[in-house]
């Protein structure tokens, strides 16, 4: 018996041992039980049932004498006394054996736990017992559920339980030596320790966020947690509320209404806050053989799944420390028809034998609806009977279950039910338990929450963990933040009291990026633009300081209860309470909304469907707008109080010219809490922006706290719900999504540090991960491309390494990210980054075979190359081939396939244990990337924040690829763009030559008058000729369904080039007709007039004789201008603003070359001194399978190209002669006629040619030619006005003769 014991058949042990008393080889007494137990299993079923019953009235009826009563009360107590010190011995010698007597009690920190260790790396089997806990928390980290069959078999010699009379050779063995086994013989060993044994060890020795930590993952791999916990060392009980408090779980329970059955669910709900009934189980005796945890898993999974460890026993001594305790699981409906049960259910198991273990079974009466005995009614005795007397005259349900009767069912009881197990299968016992379940909790009062049960503990002098002096004074200040919150309706609360991060900060960011993309310049230079727009910046941080200086109740509150504690911590327990409070608040009101989003999402499809009328799908988007605004305003989080607390150092930082001491305390409480493991915000998610400035002195705290420590960092990347959280959580143990019903928006970063014994062996000391907001599917309704765009670019080359994960093996919405991010690196090659990206493919059914892995893998890298050659080429990047050109990536050990999560049907299925394995094989992958990967790509910790703040602006600055889906739209869009721009010079060339026709006839006298009539007449034709065009290639080209969504769009825009070329054309002919009448009319008078100069040329001098100086000659000539010239005209309305063209140079440049990166500081600090030359790195592309063999240019082609730029700007210079030398004024369509030059001579040099000139270099080339052009320009500009605004003719045929008449007045005084 013993040697079957040892080897963990305890059930065989007891029939062996049954067996043998009736046998007759006990003692007496056991023989007559024995005996009497007989009988009464060979008793009939009615003769049992009768027998039973009388049994029960007798022993209910008895009462215990006095004496018995002092016996039971004396000799109990110095038995426990003794057991509690031997339990006390027994309990330091396995922690010893765990090497965990440092950690005891309750010394084990998250800093011990959430480190990257050599374990992570090599093994999670244990070498010693010591390292058992180390490897439980491995397997538990990873979601492993096998972490219960963990045992370490090192200690064990196979020979050591054989008898000594045994070792002798197999020739000596006789049959009487093999089978005669004596137990003076056998020698005492030393047995393996109890897998529970380790999980309650590393829960008496961890504090209460590594005991919360460890509950969340053993609730995810289904075991049942710990609910009442006994001291090894004491005879305490502890309720562990705080550490329960974070459980969370889902469920869908079917409603009935008459005949109509509809699902609720719940989703991701703190199971400490509802109300649930609570099924208790509990073994009365010592000699009861069914398993009770083994018919709770019955009940729970039908056995699929050992949610209660169940093959533990009293008389089994590996387990030291289950007895007396009392676990808890819950039972989550799915909605499905097998479910067992309707609604949520608790079903608690106290460990051991009920008797001994009277406050818990009291705490187990207090707070159960029904309580579930098992037991054996030949193990009847005076305590057993005090204890049932007890339960039968509770007003709560009752069902007993006796293990030797059978065919015994008190179907029409109230709520006291008693069935007989005996010749049941488990199936069986758990459909009769079901039944009765269900019917006696329909009868049962209102449950209880399980923070409630707080009540009842205390009434039984346990000791709870939240009573702690930290747990109250955080719980306190958590409250006063409540209830400052719920003063405020919900989706006001971000509006009047976190109002810097709202439309301020908003606004904010958009003058920012516009800074940067100018994208609204307009009428105005770029330094001119970008002054406005700093004043508007600095304007928006005042009143933002305004806000601070006024500083809410709330942001007192938290300033105050994040002071960091370095011994108590107490701002971590103030952020759990205040997560949790917050999750209250504002829960109900988001599930509701969300409903309404899902119901109106489901109303605007449906309307896209029938292609209803474009205004009633316009007012359900109105509806769905509105929805989701108040969703975004009513989500609430501690993540968005760290916001404001940003959003307050920067707003001081900038407005303020004093050193305000929250400068200095904001970022250092940020980075305190950065370090102790709390996710910070990287990037808002709100407003999809970078707070540089906050975020630099987050790092800069970092920094001097940490000693500037080598940091490796782990971007990851994913689809909203393809499983990203949940990766991260089992590969690191972070838990990023903080408020109740959303997932992480923006980036968030996580510090995690590395074993100090393995920073040498990987080349740094951190793990930075940036986990970022799941990425929405593409068929979304008015998907903004841009936010999603960005915010993948900038983790991707932030990261050393960026885990990209994917639901499935459909790559096809993460590529389309993939392809702009490829752009977007390629655009910003200045900074020099070379990222690495790994596949995770989630949820893979079938097994790949090698076969179908290397065709998978040659797809793929095909796939990836594809569109990495089809950037490449869009951004002429002639150096780039593949895809590992730009993002370092090796198809054969970057991808890695998961299997499914859940072993089973959510919500009470498993983990998979190989979802685990594959967690395990990707966390190695990555750490031996990390450790692979160059020292120099390695940065500090001060490094990065300078990483972040190049990136972010490149990022910024970039005001074209972000606006697109993919490379395809890219490439469509440029192709369109091209054809748009050939029939803008079409209207414009057309336009110019109308001009021209116009000028000759007006110049010739034959018009005298041109209305707007008649220039729309000769414009509107080649306007609906190019607009047919449009139209046809929108309709024709192979890329029109991409094309559709723009087509609105260039439809106005050339509508609004003719109005604008049109409105020219108008004022021109306008100028030119009055400038022609000025002219006649001026040389219709002038005659006259020069003949009265001669006349009176005498005049100029004196009475005394004297020459007039020039003062009193201007004064007579004018006042004779006057009377005869000037007053013949008369006033003329204001003429038009004259063109600002360098202002126009700008923003021609602007749109035309608006794809080129960095287009807008090319243009700003353009040199217009530097003369144009030719760069061929960057001016020229070469055939790149050319290249391979010879120089990228050859000096020929060099020729060429030398000959055909001199051409270029020659032919420009005589374009821009031709346009002086007609005297038709300035026009904007001279700088595109520039362009136009430009493009067709550059194109036409390309043609039949190896090589090709870029858009750089018509781009620095247009630069100088403009500048030189634009000289010209203004000239043309002055005379053009000169001859045709009266005023100014005038004035000039003023400074001519008043010139002649000075001249001939000195004349005629040299003559006299």
């Amino acid at each position: 018996m013993e040697v079957l014991k040892d080897i963990n058949q305890r059930d065989l042990a007891e029939k062996f041992r049954q067996a043998m008393e009736k046998s007759g080889s006990s003692t007496d007494k056991a023989t007559k039980k024995s005996k009497k137990r007989k009988q009464d299993n060979e008793a009939g079923p009615d003769e049992e049932s009768n027998a039973l019953s009388k049994k029960f009235r007798n022993i209910f009826s008895k009462k215990k004498t006095p004496n018995e009563s002092a016996s039971c009360s004396r000799d109990p107590q110095s038995s426990n006394d003794k057991e509690v010190i031997t339990k006390h011995q027994h309990f330091l010698d396995l922690i010893r054996r765990l090497n965990l007597e440092s950690y005891y009690p309750k010394k084990m920190t998250n800093v011990n736990i959430f480190l990257i260790s050599k374990t992570t790396l090599y093994d999670t089997e244990p070498k010693t017992e010591g390292d058992l806990p180390l490897c439980f928390l491995e397997k538990l980290l990873l979601l492993d559920y096998h972490l219960r069959y963990l045992v370490y078999r090192g200690n064990i010699d196979p020979t050591s339980t054989v008898s000594q009379t045994l070792r002798t050779t197999e020739l000596e063995r006789t049959f009487q030596d093999f089978f005669n086994i004596k137990k003076t013989q056998s020698t005492t060993i030393q047995t393996n320790i109890h897998p529970m044994d380790i999980q309650m060890a590393i829960f008496h020795c961890a504090d209460d966020f590594i005991r919360q930590y460890v509950l969340n993952k053993l609730s995810i791999c289904q075991f049942a947690l710990p609910l009442l916990v006994p001291n090894p060392c004491n005879s305490q009980i502890e309720f562990p509320l705080w550490a329960l408090k974070q459980i969370r779980k889902s469920w869908r329970e079917v409603e009935k209404t008459g005949w109509e059955k509809t699902l609720k669910n719940y989703n991701s709900q703190l199971i400490s806050r509802r109300p649930i009934h609570v099924v208790s189980f509990i073994r009365v005796g010592d000699y009861v053989s069914t398993s009770k945890s083994q018919i709770l898993n019955t009940l729970l999974s039908k056995g699929k799944h050992d949610h209660f460890f169940h093959n533990f026993r009293k008389d089994n001594n590996r387990c030291l420390l289950l007895e007396g305790m009392v676990e808890i699981c819950w039972f989550c409906p799915g909605g499905r028809a097998e479910d067992r049960f309707e609604n949520c259910i608790a079903f608690t198991n106290l460990h051991g034998n009920a008797e001994i273990h009277e406050s818990q079974v009291k705490f187990l009466q207090e707070v159960s609806s029904v309580t579930v005995i098992l037991l054996s009614t030949s193990d009847f005795d005076e305590k057993i009977s005090s204890l049932l007397h007890e339960y039968w005259k509770l007003p709560k349900a009752l069902i007993c279950l006796f293990e030797n009767v059978e065919n015994i069912m008190d179907e029409n009881s109230a709520h006291k039910v008693r069935i007989g197990i005996r010749n049941l299968n488990n199936i069986e016992l758990a459909d009769k338990i079901t039944a009765t379940l269900t019917q006696l909790l329909k009868k049962s009062g209102s449950p209880h929450s399980l923070t409630n049960w707080a009540n009842f503990a205390k009434k039984y002098d346990f000791v709870i963990d939240e009573d702690q002096k930290v747990c109250q004074e955080a719980g306190k200040k958590a409250v006063i933040l409540r209830n400052i919150l719920e003063k405020v309706k919900l989706h006001e609360i971000k509006e009047k009291l976190l109002p810097l991060q709202g439309s301020l900060w908003h606004d904010w960011c958009k003058k920012d990026k516009e800074l940067h993309q100018l994208r609204e310049k307009r009428n105005k230079s770029i330094e001119e633009y970008r002054n406005d727009i700093e004043k508007e910046k600095q304007k928006i941080r005042c009143e933002q300081y305004h806000k601070v200086i006024n500083f809410s109740d709330l942001m007192n509150c938290l300033q105050e209860s994040l002071q960091t504690h370095s011994e108590t911590h107490t701002e971590l327990y103030f952020l759990q309470e205040l997560s949790t409070l917050m999750d209250e608040l504002i829960t109900e009101e988001l599930e509701k909304l969300h409903q309404q989003h899902s119901n109106l999402l489901a109303q605007v499809r449906t309307e896209k469907e029938k292609q209803s009328k474009r205004d009633s799908l316009r007012d359900w988007k109105d509806d769905l707008d509105a929805v989701t605004k108040k969703i975004n305003n009513s989500t609430l989080g501690t993540e968005h109080l760290l916001r404001e607390v940003g959003q307050i150092y920067e707003a001081l930082e900038e407005a303020s010219s004093k050193a305000h001491t929250l400068l200095l305390s904001f970022p250092q409480m940020a980075a305190d809490l950065m370090i102790s493991g709390t996710p910070m915000e990287l990037m808002d998610g709100d407003a999809s922006y970078v707070p540089l400035k906050w975020v630099t002195a987050v790092f800069d705290k970092v920094s001097e706290k940490l000693k500037d420590k080598r940091v490796f960092i782990l971007s990851v990347l994913g689809l909203k719900n393809s499983g990203k959280s949940t990766l991260l959580n089992a590969m690191f143990g972070l838990q990023f999504s903080f408020s109740a019903g959303r997932c992480t928006r923006g980036a968030y970063m996580q510090l995690l540090k590395v074993e100090e014994t393995f920073t040498e062996e990987l080349g740094f000391d951190f793990v930075l991960v940036v986990d970022t907001e799941g990425l929405q599917a593409s068929e979304l309704i008015n998907k903004a491309w841009n936010k999603e765009n960005e915010l993948a670019t900038f983790v991707i080359g932030l990261g050393n390494l960026t885990l990209i994960n994917i639901f499935g093996k459909d790559l096809s919405e993460i590529q389309d990210i993939l392809q702009i991010a490829i752009h977007a690196f390629l655009r910003i090659k200045q900074l020099n980054i070379s990222p690495r990206c790994l596949f995770v493919h989630q949820n893979i059914d079938e097994i790949i075979d090698t076969d179908q892995s290397m065709e998978r893998q040659r797809w793929l890298q095909e796939r990836l190359d594809e569109m990495t050659l089809a950037a490449a080429k869009h951004e002429q990047c002639s150096d780039v081939s593949n895809f590992n050109d730009v993002i370092k990536f090796d198809v054969k050990t970057h991808i890695h396939y998961f299997t499914h999560l859940w072993e089973g049907f959510p919500p009470m299925a498993p983990p998979n244990p190989c979802y685990s394995h594959n967690v395990q094989d990707l966390k190695r992958r990555i750490l031996k990337h990390a450790k692979e990967e160059s020292r120099g790509s390695i940065l500090k910790i001060s490094e990065i924040k300078v990483r972040i703040r190049d990136l972010w602006k490149a990022l910024v600055n970039e005001n074209f690829i972000f606006w697109f889906k993919n490379t395809q739209e890219v490439l469509a869009m440029n192709k369109l763009e091209a054809m748009y721009k050939s029939w803008a010079w079409e209207m414009r060339s057309h336009v110019l030559d109308l001009q021209s026709q116009l000028n000759s006839q007006i110049q010739n006298g034959e018009v005298e008058e041109i209305k707007r009539s008649l220039i729309d007449n000769r414009v509107v034709g080649k306007h609906e000729n190019i607009k047919q065009e449009l139209e046809k290639y929108f309709r024709e080209d192979r890329d029109r369904d991409i094309l559709a969504q723009w087509k609105e769009r260039f439809e106005n825009d050339l509508k609004n080039l003719k109005e604008e070329l049109t409105v020219e054309t108008v004022r021109k002919c306008g100028d030119l007709i009055s400038g022609k009448k000025i002219q006649d009319l001026f040389k219709k008078h002038i005659v006259k007039f020069e003949h009265k100069l001669e006349k009176i040329k005498g005049m100029a001098v004196s009475p005394s004789g004297k020459e007039l100086h020039d003062k009193e000659l201007r004064d007579l000539f004018n006042k004779i201008w006057s009377e005869n010239i000037s007053i013949l005209f008369f006033p003329t309305l204001p003429s038009a603003e004259d063109p600002d063209i360098d202002i126009e140079l700008e923003n021609i440049l602007l749109e035309h070359f608006k794809q080129h990166p960095n287009i807008v500081n090319i243009i700003r600090y353009r040199d217009a001194k530097k003369p144009f030359s030719i760069n061929y790195s960057k001016h020229v592309i070469t055939s790149q399978n050319v290249q391979i063999y010879g120089p990228s240019v050859e000096d020929f082609e060099k020729d060429i190209i030398e000959k055909k730029t001199a051409q270029i700007i020659q032919l420009v210079k005589e374009t821009t002669h031709t346009r002086e030398q007609r005297n038709e004024g300035y026009s904007s369509s001279y700088f595109h006629e520039i362009l136009q030059v430009i493009d067709t001579e550059a194109e036409a040099a390309s043609q039949g040619e190896r090589f090709m000139l870029t858009n750089r270099y018509k781009l620095e080339l247009a630069l100088q030619l403009f500048q030189e052009a634009a000289k010209s320009f203004k000239k043309m500009c002055i005379t053009f006005k000169r001859a045709n605004n009266p005023v100014l003719y005038l004035e000039s045929k003023r400074e001519e003769y008043f010139a002649n008449f000075k001249l001939l007045s000195k004349t005629s005084q040299n003559i006299d």
